[in-house]
Protein backbone atom coordinates (compact mmCIF):
# COMPACT_ATOMS: atom_id res chain seq x y z
CA UNK A 1 0.00 0.00 0.00
CA UNK A 2 1.64 3.24 -0.45
CA UNK A 3 0.71 4.97 2.68
CA UNK A 4 2.86 2.12 3.85
CA UNK A 5 5.88 2.66 1.68
CA UNK A 6 7.89 5.08 4.20
CA UNK A 7 7.65 2.56 7.15
CA UNK A 8 8.37 -0.58 5.50
CA UNK A 9 11.82 1.02 3.80
CA UNK A 10 12.35 1.77 7.84
CA UNK A 11 11.23 -1.81 9.17
CA UNK A 12 12.29 -4.14 6.35
CA UNK A 13 11.02 -7.37 8.66
CA UNK A 14 7.43 -5.84 8.13
CA UNK A 15 8.01 -5.02 4.78
CA UNK A 16 8.30 -8.88 4.23
CA UNK A 17 5.80 -9.45 6.50
CA UNK A 18 3.58 -7.67 4.15
CA UNK A 19 4.90 -9.39 1.10
CA UNK A 20 4.17 -12.93 2.72
CA UNK A 21 0.69 -11.60 3.42
CA UNK A 22 -0.29 -10.51 -0.03
CA UNK A 23 0.57 -13.92 -1.26
CA UNK A 24 -2.42 -15.21 0.86
CA UNK A 25 -5.52 -16.27 -0.42
CA UNK A 26 -8.32 -16.52 1.79
CA UNK A 27 -11.36 -18.87 0.92
CA UNK A 28 -14.43 -16.66 0.13
CA UNK A 29 -17.95 -18.43 -0.83
CA UNK A 30 -19.86 -15.70 -3.06
CA UNK A 31 -23.71 -15.97 -2.13
CA UNK A 32 -25.88 -17.89 -4.75
CA UNK A 33 -29.44 -18.18 -3.79
CA UNK A 34 -30.38 -21.58 -3.49
CA UNK A 35 -31.90 -23.76 -6.72
CA UNK A 36 -35.13 -24.71 -5.75
CA UNK A 37 -37.73 -26.04 -8.47
CA UNK A 38 -40.39 -23.23 -9.36
CA UNK A 39 -43.25 -23.12 -11.42
CA UNK A 40 -42.62 -21.17 -14.46
CA UNK A 41 -44.29 -17.22 -14.12
CA UNK A 42 -47.38 -15.91 -15.91
CA UNK A 43 -47.40 -14.27 -18.99
CA UNK A 44 -48.40 -10.95 -17.60
CA UNK A 45 -47.00 -10.31 -14.26
CA UNK A 46 -49.88 -10.03 -11.16
CA UNK A 47 -49.86 -6.66 -10.08
CA UNK A 48 -50.94 -6.51 -6.45
CA UNK A 49 -51.38 -2.98 -4.92
CA UNK A 50 -50.03 -2.16 -1.57
CA UNK A 51 -53.54 -1.15 -0.16
CA UNK A 52 -55.18 -4.00 -1.27
CA UNK A 53 -57.82 -4.04 0.98
CA UNK A 54 -59.17 -0.83 -0.28
CA UNK A 55 -60.75 -3.66 -3.09
CA UNK A 56 -63.83 -4.58 -0.66
CA UNK A 57 -64.98 -0.91 -0.86
CA UNK A 58 -65.68 -0.62 3.20
CA UNK A 59 -64.33 2.94 3.87
CA UNK A 60 -64.83 1.93 7.78
CA UNK A 61 -62.55 -1.46 6.98
CA UNK A 62 -59.48 1.37 5.43
CA UNK A 63 -60.00 3.34 9.02
CA UNK A 64 -59.02 0.07 10.70
CA UNK A 65 -56.52 -1.05 8.67
CA UNK A 66 -54.72 2.34 8.69
CA UNK A 67 -55.47 2.49 12.87
CA UNK A 68 -53.69 -1.12 13.47
CA UNK A 69 -50.63 -0.09 10.83
CA UNK A 70 -49.87 3.20 12.91
CA UNK A 71 -50.54 1.50 16.70
CA UNK A 72 -50.04 -2.23 16.66
CA UNK A 73 -48.11 -3.43 19.51
CA UNK A 74 -46.62 -6.21 17.13
CA UNK A 75 -45.52 -3.18 14.83
CA UNK A 76 -44.26 -1.22 17.70
CA UNK A 77 -42.02 -3.98 18.45
CA UNK A 78 -40.75 -4.74 14.77
CA UNK A 79 -39.88 -1.13 14.72
CA UNK A 80 -37.82 -1.70 17.49
CA UNK A 81 -36.09 -4.85 16.29
CA UNK A 82 -35.38 -2.74 13.14
CA UNK A 83 -33.30 -0.28 15.31
CA UNK A 84 -31.96 -2.48 16.69
CA UNK A 85 -30.36 -4.15 13.43
CA UNK A 86 -29.65 -1.10 12.05
CA UNK A 87 -26.98 0.04 15.29
CA UNK A 88 -25.48 -3.66 14.89
CA UNK A 89 -24.76 -2.59 11.30
CA UNK A 90 -23.55 0.70 12.31
CA UNK A 91 -21.37 -0.76 14.72
CA UNK A 92 -19.94 -3.36 11.99
CA UNK A 93 -19.20 -0.33 9.45
CA UNK A 94 -17.37 1.83 12.16
CA UNK A 95 -14.67 -0.97 12.35
CA UNK A 96 -14.08 -0.21 8.71
CA UNK A 97 -12.17 2.99 9.72
CA UNK A 98 -9.84 4.26 12.50
CA UNK A 99 -10.53 4.69 15.87
CA UNK A 100 -9.43 8.08 17.67
CA UNK A 101 -9.16 8.03 21.47
CA UNK A 102 -9.04 10.94 23.87
CA UNK A 103 -6.11 9.81 26.78
CA UNK A 104 -5.05 11.65 29.84
CA UNK A 105 -2.85 10.37 32.93
CA UNK A 106 -1.15 11.22 35.60
CA UNK A 107 1.15 10.01 38.47
CA UNK A 108 3.84 10.63 40.64
CA UNK A 109 7.02 7.95 41.66
CA UNK A 110 10.67 8.60 43.79
CA UNK A 111 13.43 7.86 41.62
CA UNK A 112 16.31 6.27 43.40
CA UNK A 113 18.89 7.62 40.82
CA UNK A 114 19.35 11.15 39.40
CA UNK A 115 18.29 12.54 35.87
CA UNK A 116 19.75 16.12 37.03
CA UNK A 117 21.11 17.23 40.40
CA UNK A 118 17.92 18.44 41.54
CA UNK A 119 16.12 15.18 41.05
CA UNK A 120 18.54 13.34 42.91
CA UNK A 121 16.00 11.45 45.33
CA UNK A 122 13.28 13.28 44.98
CA UNK A 123 9.71 12.90 44.57
CA UNK A 124 8.46 13.95 40.29
CA UNK A 125 5.11 14.04 38.77
CA UNK A 126 4.56 13.26 35.22
CA UNK A 127 0.83 13.78 33.30
CA UNK A 128 0.14 12.96 29.86
CA UNK A 129 -2.78 14.57 27.23
CA UNK A 130 -3.33 13.62 24.03
CA UNK A 131 -5.09 11.31 20.94
CA UNK A 132 -4.57 7.98 20.12
CA UNK A 133 -5.24 6.19 16.84
CA UNK A 134 -5.89 2.51 15.54
CA UNK A 135 -6.50 1.12 12.48
CA UNK A 136 -6.84 -2.35 11.46
CA UNK A 137 -6.53 -2.69 7.97
CA UNK A 138 -8.83 -5.31 6.51
CA UNK A 139 -6.97 -7.46 3.92
CA UNK A 140 -8.80 -10.61 3.68
CA UNK A 141 -12.36 -8.91 3.88
CA UNK A 142 -13.18 -10.14 7.81
CA UNK A 143 -14.41 -6.99 8.62
CA UNK A 144 -16.03 -6.20 5.59
CA UNK A 145 -17.64 -10.23 5.81
CA UNK A 146 -19.01 -8.50 9.30
CA UNK A 147 -20.42 -5.30 7.43
CA UNK A 148 -22.28 -7.24 5.01
CA UNK A 149 -23.66 -9.96 7.58
CA UNK A 150 -25.11 -6.63 9.88
CA UNK A 151 -26.33 -5.23 6.93
CA UNK A 152 -28.34 -8.54 6.00
CA UNK A 153 -30.03 -8.53 9.25
CA UNK A 154 -30.89 -5.31 8.86
CA UNK A 155 -32.43 -6.27 5.58
CA UNK A 156 -34.11 -8.74 7.75
CA UNK A 157 -35.64 -7.08 10.05
CA UNK A 158 -37.28 -4.63 7.65
CA UNK A 159 -39.13 -7.20 5.58
CA UNK A 160 -39.72 -9.07 8.88
CA UNK A 161 -41.47 -5.67 9.56
CA UNK A 162 -43.43 -5.90 6.21
CA UNK A 163 -44.06 -9.20 6.67
CA UNK A 164 -45.72 -8.28 10.01
CA UNK A 165 -47.67 -4.90 8.42
CA UNK A 166 -49.14 -7.91 5.91
CA UNK A 167 -50.62 -9.68 8.90
CA UNK A 168 -51.82 -7.43 10.99
CA UNK A 169 -53.39 -5.80 8.05
CA UNK A 170 -55.35 -9.37 6.72
CA UNK A 171 -56.02 -9.99 10.39
CA UNK A 172 -57.76 -6.91 10.38
CA UNK A 173 -59.78 -7.44 7.29
CA UNK A 174 -60.83 -10.98 8.66
CA UNK A 175 -61.68 -10.30 11.90
CA UNK A 176 -64.11 -7.08 10.32
CA UNK A 177 -65.77 -9.42 8.12
CA UNK A 178 -66.44 -11.55 10.30
CA UNK A 179 -67.62 -9.23 12.55
CA UNK A 180 -69.84 -7.93 9.66
CA UNK A 181 -70.79 -11.60 8.92
CA UNK A 182 -71.81 -11.89 12.90
CA UNK A 183 -74.23 -8.47 12.81
CA UNK A 184 -75.91 -10.25 9.73
CA UNK A 185 -76.37 -13.56 11.64
CA UNK A 186 -77.88 -11.82 15.10
CA UNK A 187 -80.23 -9.83 12.48
CA UNK A 188 -81.35 -13.23 10.51
CA UNK A 189 -81.52 -15.24 14.34
CA UNK A 190 -83.30 -12.18 15.55
CA UNK A 191 -85.87 -11.98 12.71
CA UNK A 192 -86.22 -15.84 13.14
CA UNK A 193 -87.31 -15.47 16.76
CA UNK A 194 -89.92 -12.82 15.90
CA UNK A 195 -91.57 -14.54 13.32
CA UNK A 196 -91.02 -17.88 15.66
CA UNK A 197 -93.13 -15.67 18.77
CA UNK A 198 -95.79 -14.72 16.29
CA UNK A 199 -96.13 -18.11 15.05
CA UNK A 200 -96.81 -19.56 19.01
CA UNK A 201 -98.62 -16.67 20.01
CA UNK A 202 -100.93 -17.41 17.22
CA UNK A 203 -101.05 -21.37 17.75
CA UNK A 204 -101.71 -20.06 21.26
CA UNK A 205 -105.06 -18.68 20.51
CA UNK A 206 -105.51 -20.91 18.17
CA UNK A 207 -105.60 -23.99 21.06
CA UNK A 208 -107.77 -21.10 23.03
CA UNK A 209 -110.44 -21.00 20.72
CA UNK A 210 -110.46 -24.61 20.14
CA UNK A 211 -109.14 -23.61 16.22
CA UNK A 212 -106.00 -25.59 16.87
CA UNK A 213 -103.74 -28.46 18.99
CA UNK A 214 -101.61 -27.97 22.37
CA UNK A 215 -99.43 -29.79 20.19
CA UNK A 216 -98.99 -27.42 17.50
CA UNK A 217 -98.68 -24.59 20.01
CA UNK A 218 -95.94 -26.58 22.15
CA UNK A 219 -93.87 -27.42 18.96
CA UNK A 220 -94.19 -23.65 17.91
CA UNK A 221 -92.81 -22.49 21.65
CA UNK A 222 -90.00 -25.40 21.47
CA UNK A 223 -88.76 -24.61 18.35
CA UNK A 224 -88.82 -20.42 19.20
CA UNK A 225 -86.66 -21.15 22.39
CA UNK A 226 -84.50 -23.56 20.37
CA UNK A 227 -83.67 -20.52 18.29
CA UNK A 228 -83.35 -17.94 21.52
CA UNK A 229 -80.97 -20.31 22.61
CA UNK A 230 -78.51 -19.32 19.57
CA UNK A 231 -78.34 -15.28 20.51
CA UNK A 232 -75.87 -15.72 23.36
CA UNK A 233 -73.55 -17.96 21.48
CA UNK A 234 -74.14 -15.09 18.87
CA UNK A 235 -73.82 -12.22 20.98
CA UNK A 236 -70.44 -13.86 22.31
CA UNK A 237 -69.03 -14.05 19.77
CA UNK A 238 -69.51 -10.69 18.19
CA UNK A 239 -67.36 -9.16 21.83
CA UNK A 240 -64.70 -11.39 20.77
CA UNK A 241 -64.47 -10.81 17.54
CA UNK A 242 -64.47 -6.75 18.70
CA UNK A 243 -62.12 -7.40 21.83
CA UNK A 244 -59.63 -8.78 18.74
CA UNK A 245 -59.93 -5.98 16.32
CA UNK A 246 -59.39 -3.60 18.92
CA UNK A 247 -56.10 -5.74 20.26
CA UNK A 248 -55.28 -5.63 16.76
CA UNK A 249 -55.63 -1.96 15.79
CA UNK A 250 -53.79 -0.60 19.37
CA UNK A 251 -56.79 0.54 21.22
CA UNK A 252 -56.01 1.51 24.80
CA UNK A 253 -57.17 -0.44 27.85
CA UNK A 254 -59.24 2.67 28.79
CA UNK A 255 -61.01 2.66 24.78
CA UNK A 256 -61.29 -1.85 24.99
CA UNK A 257 -65.32 -0.91 25.72
CA UNK A 258 -65.99 1.17 22.90
CA UNK A 259 -67.90 -0.41 20.13
CA UNK A 260 -66.14 -1.22 17.40
CA UNK A 261 -67.66 0.95 14.27
CA UNK A 262 -69.37 -1.41 11.05
CA UNK A 263 -69.88 -0.35 7.67
CA UNK A 264 -73.18 0.01 6.61
CA UNK A 265 -72.60 -0.45 2.87
CA UNK A 266 -72.15 -4.26 1.20
CA UNK A 267 -68.91 -5.53 0.88
CA UNK A 268 -67.53 -5.33 -2.48
CA UNK A 269 -66.05 -8.83 -3.20
CA UNK A 270 -62.83 -8.33 -4.92
CA UNK A 271 -61.60 -9.28 -8.30
CA UNK A 272 -58.63 -11.04 -7.56
CA UNK A 273 -56.31 -12.88 -10.74
CA UNK A 274 -56.22 -16.68 -9.87
CA UNK A 275 -52.87 -17.32 -11.12
CA UNK A 276 -49.30 -18.09 -9.40
CA UNK A 277 -46.07 -15.62 -9.62
CA UNK A 278 -42.91 -17.10 -8.91
CA UNK A 279 -41.36 -13.97 -9.01
CA UNK A 280 -43.44 -12.70 -6.89
CA UNK A 281 -43.70 -14.94 -4.23
CA UNK A 282 -39.57 -15.24 -3.90
CA UNK A 283 -40.49 -10.90 -2.96
CA UNK A 284 -43.17 -12.14 -0.43
CA UNK A 285 -41.88 -10.24 3.31
CA UNK A 286 -41.34 -13.89 4.92
CA UNK A 287 -39.52 -15.12 2.18
CA UNK A 288 -37.31 -12.08 1.30
CA UNK A 289 -36.47 -12.06 5.08
CA UNK A 290 -35.68 -15.41 5.17
CA UNK A 291 -32.78 -14.79 1.73
CA UNK A 292 -31.53 -11.74 3.75
CA UNK A 293 -30.69 -14.05 6.87
CA UNK A 294 -28.89 -16.56 4.44
CA UNK A 295 -26.92 -14.05 2.77
CA UNK A 296 -25.92 -12.83 6.67
CA UNK A 297 -25.25 -16.53 7.51
CA UNK A 298 -22.89 -17.14 4.30
CA UNK A 299 -21.27 -13.43 5.12
CA UNK A 300 -20.94 -14.95 8.89
CA UNK A 301 -18.61 -18.42 6.95
CA UNK A 302 -16.84 -15.99 5.60
CA UNK A 303 -15.65 -13.72 7.84
CA UNK A 304 -14.64 -16.53 10.43
CA UNK A 305 -13.09 -18.28 7.98
CA UNK A 306 -10.52 -15.16 7.66
CA UNK A 307 -9.36 -15.29 11.07
CA UNK A 308 -7.45 -17.71 10.00
CA UNK A 309 -5.42 -15.19 8.32
CA UNK A 310 -2.93 -12.72 9.74
CA UNK A 311 -3.79 -8.88 10.86
CA UNK A 312 -2.04 -6.02 10.02
CA UNK A 313 -2.79 -2.78 12.39
CA UNK A 314 -1.66 0.33 12.37
CA UNK A 315 -1.08 2.90 15.15
CA UNK A 316 -0.72 6.44 15.86
CA UNK A 317 -0.18 7.96 19.32
CA UNK A 318 0.14 11.95 20.00
CA UNK A 319 0.26 14.12 23.24
CA UNK A 320 1.32 16.50 25.25
CA UNK A 321 3.54 16.03 28.71
CA UNK A 322 4.12 17.84 31.68
CA UNK A 323 6.45 16.69 34.81
CA UNK A 324 7.97 18.24 37.64
CA UNK A 325 11.28 16.76 36.86
CA UNK A 326 14.23 19.65 36.19
CA UNK A 327 14.87 17.51 32.89
CA UNK A 328 11.63 18.38 31.31
CA UNK A 329 10.82 22.02 30.92
CA UNK A 330 7.47 23.33 29.42
CA UNK A 331 4.54 21.02 27.89
CA UNK A 332 6.48 19.24 25.26
CA UNK A 333 4.93 17.08 22.44
CA UNK A 334 6.01 13.80 21.23
CA UNK A 335 4.28 11.31 18.73
CA UNK A 336 4.97 7.58 17.87
CA UNK A 337 3.88 5.81 15.23
CA UNK A 338 3.88 1.61 14.59
CA UNK A 339 2.90 -1.12 12.99
CA UNK A 340 2.60 -4.33 13.88
CA UNK A 341 1.57 -8.20 12.02
CA UNK A 342 -0.29 -10.90 14.52
CA UNK A 343 -1.18 -14.46 13.52
CA UNK A 344 -3.12 -17.92 14.56
CA UNK A 345 -0.76 -20.05 15.73
CA UNK A 346 -2.31 -22.48 18.30
CA UNK A 347 -5.79 -21.77 19.54
CA UNK A 348 -6.93 -25.27 20.52
CA UNK A 349 -9.49 -25.42 17.27
CA UNK A 350 -11.40 -22.38 17.98
CA UNK A 351 -11.44 -21.22 14.56
CA UNK A 352 -11.80 -24.31 12.91
CA UNK A 353 -15.07 -25.03 15.66
CA UNK A 354 -16.48 -21.38 15.09
CA UNK A 355 -16.20 -22.04 11.48
CA UNK A 356 -17.81 -25.00 12.01
CA UNK A 357 -20.56 -23.86 13.69
CA UNK A 358 -20.93 -20.84 10.90
CA UNK A 359 -20.91 -23.80 8.64
CA UNK A 360 -24.35 -25.14 10.61
CA UNK A 361 -25.79 -21.61 10.67
CA UNK A 362 -25.69 -21.50 6.75
CA UNK A 363 -26.88 -25.14 6.22
CA UNK A 364 -30.05 -24.42 8.63
CA UNK A 365 -30.59 -20.71 6.96
CA UNK A 366 -30.60 -22.58 3.61
CA UNK A 367 -33.52 -25.25 5.11
CA UNK A 368 -35.28 -22.42 6.37
CA UNK A 369 -35.53 -20.79 3.42
CA UNK A 370 -36.29 -23.63 1.06
CA UNK A 371 -38.81 -24.02 3.59
CA UNK A 372 -40.51 -20.78 3.79
CA UNK A 373 -40.50 -20.55 -0.36
CA UNK A 374 -42.59 -23.59 -0.12
CA UNK A 375 -44.67 -22.37 2.52
CA UNK A 376 -45.51 -19.68 0.10
CA UNK A 377 -46.19 -21.21 -2.77
CA UNK A 378 -48.49 -23.73 -0.38
CA UNK A 379 -50.57 -20.35 1.00
CA UNK A 380 -51.21 -19.31 -2.72
CA UNK A 381 -52.24 -22.73 -3.54
CA UNK A 382 -54.75 -23.31 -0.56
CA UNK A 383 -56.15 -20.11 -1.10
CA UNK A 384 -56.91 -20.48 -5.07
CA UNK A 385 -58.96 -24.19 -3.43
CA UNK A 386 -60.66 -21.93 -0.84
CA UNK A 387 -61.67 -19.68 -3.76
CA UNK A 388 -63.03 -22.28 -5.65
CA UNK A 389 -64.73 -23.90 -2.92
CA UNK A 390 -66.54 -20.84 -1.14
CA UNK A 391 -67.89 -19.55 -4.73
CA UNK A 392 -69.17 -22.74 -5.54
CA UNK A 393 -70.97 -22.93 -1.89
CA UNK A 394 -71.95 -19.55 -1.86
CA UNK A 395 -73.84 -20.74 -5.62
CA UNK A 396 -75.26 -23.57 -4.07
CA UNK A 397 -76.46 -22.41 -0.70
CA UNK A 398 -78.08 -19.21 -2.82
CA UNK A 399 -80.04 -21.70 -4.67
CA UNK A 400 -81.38 -23.80 -1.85
CA UNK A 401 -82.37 -20.33 -0.13
CA UNK A 402 -84.44 -19.69 -3.10
CA UNK A 403 -86.04 -23.62 -3.11
CA UNK A 404 -86.14 -23.48 0.97
CA UNK A 405 -88.31 -20.25 1.09
CA UNK A 406 -90.48 -21.50 -1.54
CA UNK A 407 -90.94 -25.02 0.21
CA UNK A 408 -91.95 -22.96 3.10
CA UNK A 409 -94.28 -20.96 1.38
CA UNK A 410 -95.78 -24.33 0.07
CA UNK A 411 -95.61 -25.86 3.44
CA UNK A 412 -97.70 -23.07 4.88
CA UNK A 413 -100.64 -23.10 2.57
CA UNK A 414 -100.70 -27.02 2.68
CA UNK A 415 -101.25 -26.48 6.66
CA UNK A 416 -103.62 -23.83 6.24
CA UNK A 417 -105.70 -25.76 3.98
CA UNK A 418 -105.53 -28.48 6.91
CA UNK A 419 -103.72 -31.03 5.00
CA UNK A 420 -100.25 -31.06 6.72
CA UNK A 421 -99.18 -30.32 10.29
CA UNK A 422 -97.79 -27.44 12.06
CA UNK A 423 -94.64 -29.15 12.58
CA UNK A 424 -93.49 -29.55 9.01
CA UNK A 425 -94.26 -26.06 8.22
CA UNK A 426 -92.03 -24.86 11.60
CA UNK A 427 -88.90 -27.78 10.44
CA UNK A 428 -89.34 -25.86 7.01
CA UNK A 429 -88.96 -22.56 9.22
CA UNK A 430 -85.78 -23.85 10.79
CA UNK A 431 -84.42 -25.68 7.63
CA UNK A 432 -84.87 -21.83 5.81
CA UNK A 433 -83.41 -20.30 8.71
CA UNK A 434 -80.27 -22.67 8.82
CA UNK A 435 -79.66 -22.14 5.36
CA UNK A 436 -79.83 -18.53 5.34
CA UNK A 437 -77.07 -18.91 8.29
CA UNK A 438 -75.22 -21.39 5.93
CA UNK A 439 -74.82 -18.49 3.44
CA UNK A 440 -73.59 -15.90 5.76
CA UNK A 441 -70.77 -18.31 6.24
CA UNK A 442 -70.37 -19.42 2.63
CA UNK A 443 -69.95 -15.09 1.90
CA UNK A 444 -67.70 -14.78 4.44
CA UNK A 445 -65.31 -17.89 3.16
CA UNK A 446 -65.45 -15.89 0.02
CA UNK A 447 -64.05 -12.60 1.53
CA UNK A 448 -61.53 -14.57 3.72
CA UNK A 449 -60.20 -16.40 0.98
CA UNK A 450 -59.62 -13.20 -1.00
CA UNK A 451 -58.14 -11.82 1.85
CA UNK A 452 -55.70 -14.63 2.56
CA UNK A 453 -54.82 -15.00 -1.28
CA UNK A 454 -53.71 -11.24 -1.21
CA UNK A 455 -51.80 -11.66 1.73
CA UNK A 456 -50.23 -15.24 -0.01
CA UNK A 457 -48.77 -13.39 -3.12
CA UNK A 458 -47.47 -10.66 -0.43
CA UNK A 459 -49.60 -7.77 -0.17
CA UNK A 460 -47.74 -5.73 -2.69
CA UNK A 461 -44.63 -5.52 -1.19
Amino acid sequence: MPTLAPTLRRFPLLGLCAIALCACTPVVTEYARPSIDLPAPPPQPILIHHDWWKGFGDPVLDRLVVEALANNFDLAKAAANIAEARANAGAARALLSPRVDAFADTGIGRREFSLGEEDLDRRTSLSRAGLGASWEIDLWGRIRQMNDAALARASASEFTRNATELSISAAVAENYFMLRALDEKLLITRDSLANLKGVSNLEYRRWQGQAGTELAYRQSLAESFSVEARLPEIEFAISRTELALKLLVGRSPRAMTDTISRGNNAIRLANVPRMVDSTLLLRRPDVASAEQLLIAANADVNSVRAERYPRINLSLIGAFVGSSSGVVSGMPFFWDAGAGVSAPVFDAGLIESKTEAAEARRVNAVAHYSYVVSQAFSDVYDSLYMLDNSDRQVKSFEDEVVARRKSLALNQKSYDAGRTSKYEVLDETIKALNTDLLLVDARLNQLIARCRYYKALGGGY
